[in-house]
């Protein structure tokens, strides 16, 4: 859009992680050409984007991951979430939180989605007896 003169460009969030701005300029005196930027989205450490949907990855321990647990997830905007998980939690498993992901380019009051995959972590070791009461426990 032109203000004062001047050519702006609008971006609210790039759908590729390459976005490239070509501005054109042109005025009396200027010989026109373009200045193009390419901007380039930055990983982040917690959270992978996809369009409007964020993924986020919760280490979870094995007896957890059985018996039903509450998964703190700190948000882009530092908010906390505590996101009950009351079901068994197996290796394909995974928890959608609708409306916790980014802002829609169309309608940025409308958010896409969070979907929290887990990384269950084994015990390295168990006592004969902590074996024995699993047996009797997950067998039986």
């Amino acid at each position: 859009r032109e203000t004062s003169g001047r050519n702006l460009a609008k971006v609210t969030q790039p759908t590729d992680p390459f976005l490239t701005l070509a501005f054109p300029t042109q005025g009396p005196n200027i010989i026109p050409a373009d200045i193009i930027f390419i901007v380039k989205e930055k990983l982040h450490p917690r959270f992978r984007r996809e369009n409007d949907d964020l993924f986020f990855v919760n280490s979870i321990p094995l007896g957890k991951a059985l018996t039903c647990c509450t998964v703190e997830v700190k948000t882009l905007d530092d908010r906390l979430l505590n996101i009950p998980i009351n079901d068994i939690v197996h290796p394909k498993y995974f928890k959608k939180v609708p409306g916790e992901g980014m802002p829609r380019p169309e309608d940025p009051a409308r958010k896409g989605d969070l979907f929290i995959f887990f990384d269950i972590q084994f015990p390295t070791r168990l006592t004969p007896q902590k074996k024995q009461m699993l047996r009797q426990a997950l067998l039986t």
